[in-house]
């Protein structure tokens, strides 16, 4: 009985050590964003390796955007200038998936493609 109790804890610590997720630091994301191109339907966004962004968004992707990102805590922050209604810094949760950046922000969670 205790060889089988000992087996299943041994299997269960494989188990979640082989599933859990490892989590990147603030500058691996960073790393992985810097210089790439954000899209998400026809917002396209433009995150720079010296921490500003520049994009065109909105439903029409007609929506200039000016503003700054960093990555602090895991989560995405922005301080944003342009356009004026949406204007201010957030720091929202954000998971790095592949190619895959989503964002939960004021409209839920976002999926941006990373190129």
């Amino acid at each position: 009985m205790q060889r089988l109790v000992s087996t299943i804890a041994l299997a269960t610590v494989v188990a979640l050590t082989s599933t859990t997720p490892v989590l990147a630091s603030d500058a691996e994301i960073k790393n992985a964003l810097a210089g790439k191109t954000l899209t998400n339907g026809k917002a396209v966004i433009k995150v720079r390796k010296n921490g500003r962004m520049t994009g065109k968004v909105g439903p029409n992707g007609d929506v200039k955007l000016v503003g700054a990102w960093e990555i602090r805590d895991g989560k995405w922050c922005r301080t944003i200038k342009e356009p004026k209604g949406i204007a201010g810094t957030k720091c929202q949760p954000m998971k790095l998936s592949g190619n895959t950046l989503t964002i939960d922000g004021d409209n839920g969670p976002q999926a941006w493609t990373v190129k």
